[in-house]
């Protein structure tokens, strides 16, 4: 009888906990979760995502670019920086935040995230997503540089320092989500497909990343290749996360692709960050570009540029 009542008590011990685990990361597709903090079981759920180095490995050659600052890559406080920048309203962004925050915690230790959705009127409606604007980074292999330059209603949010504005109108377009690995690859857009996202909430996707499915294939696979060009900028460190098999077939792709870089005019001034040669690939050959001139290239002429986090 008392043995009974034992596994009685621990059955609804296990149904308690497996309820507030839930509680916990459940956050639905409302106002009330847009703009709150991720908790830290959440963090901790994506940290350990991150480290499913899976094996998907399409590549997609059209998508990437390189180019090369003179004769170094682009660094911020010592290390080879990573710049982001997007919008909350912005589905593209929605969708590929998904990967790149994957790839971040490959890399360090991502905190600072909060709930966000992309604009319930533009295409793809109301995408589940996080917000950079209170981003906080620690890693000994790279630094972050993070901008969300509207936020959900399309209104100014963060001002793009005039030197990554620069290099993101001369490289993107104007074009977002754009994303800038060291001065050595950036991609402008994301191969994660927003209408697989759109009208679902976190919980849905945190989901779909635990098993195999279209939705964890596009997100791990975007995570790779961000990975892979973050490994190819920092020495291929740390070696358990560069040195696995998928990880490593990128890198092969990309070098493959890139076999060398393009140098820039060593006379320019290093913290402009902007090309005046030709880059290695033409912009107008982007799958995505129709796309995105359909939602609006928006290029943050509204915004006040300062100097601030200038890149050395």
């Amino acid at each position: 009888m008392n043995k009974k009542f034992l596994v009685f008590i621990l059955v609804i011990v296990i149904i308690i906990a497996a309820l507030a685990i839930t509680n916990l990361r459940q956050v639905q597709s409302s106002s009330y979760g847009i703009g709150t903090y991720v908790s830290a079981p959440v963090n901790l759920e994506l940290y350990e995502l991150a480290q499913n180095q899976s094996g998907f490995v399409q590549f997609n050659s059209t998508f990437v670019y390189s180019v090369k600052q003179g004769n170094a890559e682009l660094t911020y406080q010592g290390k080879p920086v990573v710049i982001f920048v997007g919008a909350e309203w912005c589905p593209y962004c929605g969708a590929e935040m998904w990967s790149f925050i994957i790839a971040l915690d490959r890399f360090g230790n991502v905190s600072g995230l909060r709930y966000m959705e992309s604009s319930s009127t533009d295409i793809y409606p109301n995408v589940p997503t996080f917000t950079l604007e209170n981003l906080s980074y620690k890693s000994q292999y790279i630094s972050v540089l993070a901008y969300e330059f509207q936020d959900r209603n399309h209104q100014p949010l963060q001002a793009v320092p005039s030197n990554i504005y620069q290099l993101w109108q001369q490289l993107g377009n104007g074009s977002i989500p754009f994303v800038d690995v060291a001065g050595i690859y950036y991609q402008v857009g994301t191969t994660n497909n927003p209408a697989l996202l759109q009208m679902k909430n976190w919980t849905y996707v945190l989901d779909q990343l635990h098993s195999e499915n279209l939705i964890s294939y596009q997100i791990f696979s975007s995570a790779n290749l961000l990975t892979a060009e973050i490994c190819l900028s920092d020495g291929n460190q740390p070696s358990h996360v560069c040195e696995q098999p998928a990880i490593v077939h990128y890198e092969n792709e990309l070098k493959s692709t890139f076999p060398s870089y393009i140098s820039l005019n060593s006379s320019q001034q290093s913290n402009m960050l902007y090309a005046d040669q030709a880059l290695s690939r033409s912009l107008s050959g982007h799958k995505h570009e129709k796309e995105f001139s359909s939602v609006g290239a928006w290029k943050g002429s509204t915004l006040t540029l300062t100097g601030n986090n200038v890149i050395t």
